[in-house]
């Protein structure tokens, strides 16, 4: 990993801020850690799709996998009311019970997340100067927040994952750069930094098996933000992207009732969001001509529109219901455009080379398609998705949700139990699931074939 000047400006700041050296002592940083452990196991079916590497189903049909992770956060000052540190590191691995299938293959089992290492630098009670390696701010939408600029890819592994929700946020990579936060009584004013550190060399790989700069730092990126809170029962922000791909970004929130919260969101892109597959480079290798990628992005306009409601009970429950709509997002006829390429390739030609060389196309393409996911977006136009969260008296909560593609009617959805353990302190967590991912064999959500998925795990306070 190449040394980004955010390590530089942190250290400056260190040394020429005299800091407390008892707070980097292994008894101070013991004392304000907070460390957990993770385990789970699943088990995930999988129908036959439509892609064939070597003439076999590239997804194992039936396999179970054991998850573990650990997860070691910590924080404290160097210089009183001036300078803090805090850190969070993951260690992720995963063992499955049998081979898993050629789409499936990660280049190693076990990994290390630093999801945040940030030194804050607290000018004035108003001004705060952040840098390291920092989180990007969720959204206010379940499925996708538009007003989210700044994303960055998944971190993890492919065939299995720990479904915690809490873990959405540490999967996706953080990123090294610096924030700059004013806040005035009636508004707040940011600007965040993100570095190009490096430039993606293997868009044919997962996400996963990129360095984590590649995940993060691919690309120059800086963002202004303004949230405004004068307008009663309304957070309104305005975000502007600047750098390799301008956009900018309208979001309220409005609090109709003190039970009823209504979202929306717009976004404008000068450029597409993600790489899109060329009908033309399809035809190039029709025409035995090889191109070495098939999917690129373009300097396209889109707009991104999500709109939404979440109505949260007497009893602390929640429901939500939202809409989002993309224009970038691929019609029916470009859909079927790069279906109708998979099934091309899918053929046996009879020679031997040849076969191969179609195999690959069919890697990258997969690669591509995931990882147009593993960024957090979407393929088609037209989405809505439902969610709820009902509390139980005894502090359990249980999670379904539903994401439909409208234009397919392909759907993912699934339903998450979380159960705190009586006696242990509130240290242990029980939790438990399924998921599921239906539609035809060319539908968004089961391109890779329908998929069922049960899981049950812990999360442990050390």
């Amino acid at each position: 990993m190449k040394c980004p000047s955010a390590i530089l400006v942190i250290s400056a700041l260190l040394l020429s801020s005299g800091v407390e050296a008892d707070c980097l002592a292994a008894d101070e940083l013991k004392a304000s850690a907070d460390v957990v452990l993770m385990g789970q196991a699943s088990y995930v079916n999988k129908k036959a799709s439509i892609w064939r590497i070597q003439g076999r189903n590239p997804y194992t049909a039936d396999n179970l996998y054991n998850d573990i992770a650990l997860k070691l956060s910590s924080a404290c000052a160097l210089v009183e009311n001036t300078l803090d540190l805090d850190f969070s590191f993951y260690g992720l691995g995963y063992y499955p019970a049998l081979s898993v299938g050629a789409f499936e293959k990660d280049n190693h089992r076990a990994k290390m997340l630093i999801d945040q290492l940030r030194v804050t630098y607290t000018l004035s009670d108003t001004v705060r100067l952040e840098g390291g390696k920092l989180n990007t701010p969720q959204g206010t939408f379940f499925l996708r927040s538009p007003a989210t600029l700044l994303t960055n890819f998944y971190a993890a592994f492919k065939p299995t994952r720990l479904y915690d929700p809490d873990m959405k946020a540490a999967y996706s990579e953080s990123f090294w750069g610096g924030r700059l936060t004013k806040a005035f009584r009636d508004y707040a004013l940011s600007l965040t930094v993100a570095p190009q550190l490096t430039h993606i060399d293997h868009y044919y790989e997962s996400s996963g098996n990129w360095s984590a700069n590649e995940r993060s730092n691919s690309s120059e990126r800086y963002l202004l933000s303004y949230t405004d809170y004068r307008l009663k029962n309304h957070t309104s922000s305005v975000s502007l992207m600047l750098g390799d791909s301008p956009s900018i970004a309208i979001a309220d929130s409005y609090n109709y009732t003190p039970h009823l919260v209504i979202n929306a969101e717009v976004a404008y892109h000068t450029a597409q969001q993600w790489r899109h597959f060329s009908a033309k480079k399809a035809a190039d290798v029709q025409a035995w001509q090889f191109p070495s990628s098939l999917y690129s992005t373009e300097n396209k306009q889109g707009i991104e529109l999500a709109i939404g409601g979440q109505y949260t009970t007497n009893h602390f429950s929640v429901l939500g219901m939202e809409y989002y709509f993309q224009s970038e997002g691929y019609s029916k006829s470009e859909w079927r455009d790069q279906t109708d390429f998979i099934r091309y390739l899918d053929k046996e030609t009879g020679y031997r080379m040849l076969d191969r060389a179609f195999d690959n196309y069919k890697y990258l393409m997969g690669s591509e398609i995931s990882n147009t996911t593993n960024k957090g977006m979407l393929q088609g136009k037209h989405y809505v998705n439902a969610y709820a969260s009902f509390l139980s008296d005894d502090k359990s909560t249980l999670q379904p949700y539903l994401a439909m593609n409208i234009m397919d009617g392909s759907a993912l959805l699934g339903i998450h139990h979380v159960k705190p353990l009586k006696g242990m302190s509130d240290k242990v967590e029980l939790y438990s699931g399924l998921y599921s991912a239906l539609g035809s064999k060319d539908a968004e959500f089961a391109l890779f074939g329908d998929t069922l998925g049960i899981y049950i795990g812990f999360k442990y306070h050390l």
